[in-house]
């Protein structure tokens, strides 16, 4: 096993999910050696998109390509995103962009743009997880979870917490203690 592949294996133990304690930040770079991996190996490509999303984000970057030497500026690869509804933080998109840009400085090439919208459809894939969690505890199926029963499950299942614990993470739930949060308010900080 080299370097990157014991690294990767690191990183993918570490990114249990847990409503205990949020989601691992991941470094750009290993994020892209990870997607990388992926996109450059044939079947994992196609399973990652379907051939109308391959063509569909082709034809954008020629789009975006306006002087056609096959690279995008950073300017237009922010345009390009939010066109096919993938949307960065400017700081965050220029990290990703630092990393991916070709040696000479040029642009980011095609496969970037895979790599990019790959990204966002795995972060996309854990806000779901993160959601589908929280609803199977939603007994009344309203989108709220009440705070008490909340921090039962939390000194009650899986990594059970102390009653200090249980008090100090409510109150990140429910900071305004209402009784009651909305989940997909907490998903979003979580994954902040």
């Amino acid at each position: 096993m080299n370097q990157t592949q014991t690294n990767l294996s690191q990183v993918r133990q570490k990114e249990k999910v847990s409503l205990n304690d949020g989601l691992p930040k991941i470094e750009p770079r290993i994020v892209i050696e990870e997607l990388k991996s992926h996109l450059y190996s044939d079947d994992n490509f196609k399973k990652l998109f379907s051939d109308a999303e391959d063509k569909k984000y082709r034809e954008n970057f020629q789009l975006f390509d306006r002087d056609g030497d096959e690279r995008i500026s950073f300017t237009e690869l922010q345009e390009l995103l939010t066109s096919i509804g993938y949307i960065y933080e400017e700081q965050e998109l220029s990290e990703l962009y630092k990393e991916l840009e070709d040696s000479e400085g040029q642009g980011i090439r095609s496969d970037a743009l895979f790599i990019l919208v790959s990204k966002k459809k795995r972060e996309q894939d854990r806000e779901e997880q993160l959601i589908e969690a929280f609803k199977s505890v939603d007994l009344e199926n309203t989108g709220y979870i009440q705070s008490e029963y909340f921090k039962e499950l939390l000194m009650t299942m899986g990594y059970r917490f102390t009653e200090d614990e249980a008090d100090e993470y409510m109150k990140f739930i429910d900071p305004k203690n209402e009784g009651k949060f909305l989940y997909i308010d907490i998903v979003k900080k979580i994954l902040k």
